[in-house]
């Protein structure tokens, strides 16, 4: 399923959330292919890519490791299937 995640940072800016990104990437490729990162401001990004483990992309954005840095940032993160 390709999907479009759109990223508001309320906390952090734009470097700041693609570093924490970046960081559990390994992670993430387990579950995910074709990313995209699109920089719309110091405060919105958007993200695309192609879900691979739903199951195992549902944990990991579960985690709290994730967690817990998403509320550091103050990070919101809205999906959407891509429409082709």
């Amino acid at each position: 399923m390709d999907v479009v995640a759109t990223v508001d940072i309320s906390k952090a800016n734009f470097d700041e959330w693609f570093s924490f990104f970046k960081s559990y990437e390994n992670l993430r490729h387990d579950f995910v292919t074709n990313e995209v990162v699109t920089k719309i401001s110091d405060a919105k990004a958007t993200v695309s890519f192609t879900i691979k483990d739903i199951d195992g992309l549902t944990t990991l954005s579960a985690s709290q490791f994730l967690l817990d840095g998403e509320a550091k940032l103050g990070v919101t993160v809205e999906l959407a299937e891509k429409l082709s």
